[in-house]
């Protein structure tokens, strides 16, 4: 837990210092200068393909609600590399805009934000958890609780080039919700980074539903296909 607490305040250390001596008014993607209060430029912004839809997830008595602020393809897919390996936590602060312009246009209501966690030995690995720093964005916006409701207990083979069968087998049981926590009827925003087939996030639903949520709401950077 010790070394979970250092590495998450070198990354929120390093977003800091990279805000603070950012020069001027830069797009979040290709880093040009910008006179306006958007996060991209023009340019970029036109290569954004946006969600304009929301999806519904019903599977085995779990129901929730999917918004995804753009299709992982572009200029997203680039900022996500980009957040997820390179910490560019400019980007991040980028997509956590897009992700709020959703939650705004749609007027989600909710009380908590949970985020997907992941194994200890992946967070020692990237050295921070690119959903809860996203996470950790979207409760300062909306003053709402960031809560640690789920651990991932077992370490998974990686999800890219997997079938949609292997991918829900692959994550089966391996999000536990924490004993010692209570939810109490709340309205739960769940947010990820990518959604592919919907077995992250439906399994970690069902961890917060069976557990008291009243209702799950999943919010992501990106959608895979169109």
């Amino acid at each position: 837990m010790g070394k979970r607490i250092i590495n998450y305040l070198i990354y929120i250390f390093d977003a800091i210092v990279s805000i603070i001596y950012c020069n001027g008014e830069k797009c979040s993607a290709c880093k040009k200068e910008i006179y306006d209060d958007e996060i991209l430029c023009k340019e970029c912004l036109n290569k954004v393909k946006f969600c304009n839809s929301s999806y519904i997830i019903d599977k085995n008595g779990i129901n929730f609600t999917v918004y995804c602020a753009a299709y992982y393809s572009s200029i997203i897919r680039e900022m996500i590399i980009k957040l997820k390996y390179r910490k560019d936590f400019l980007c991040g602060e980028a997509l956590a805009e897009l992700m709020n312009k959703v939650l705004v246009k749609n007027k989600v209501q909710f009380d908590e934000i949970v985020y997907v966690p992941m194994t200890k030995y992946d967070f020692r690995k990237r050295g921070f958890n690119q959903s809860e720093f996203l996470a950790l964005k979207i409760s300062r916006m909306y003053d709402k609780p960031l809560k640690h409701y789920i651990r991932k207990t077992t370490q998974t083979k990686d999800q890219i080039g997997l079938t949609d069968e292997m991918r829900w087998n692959n994550l089966k049981g391996t999000f536990v919700f924490k004993p010692k926590e209570k939810i109490g009827n709340k309205v739960v925003l769940l947010i990820d980074d990518v959604f592919t087939t919907g077995a992250t996030t439906f399994f970690c639903s069902k961890e917060l539903i069976e557990n008291g949520a009243k209702k799950v709401i999943v919010l992501t950077i990106a959608k895979s296909s169109i």
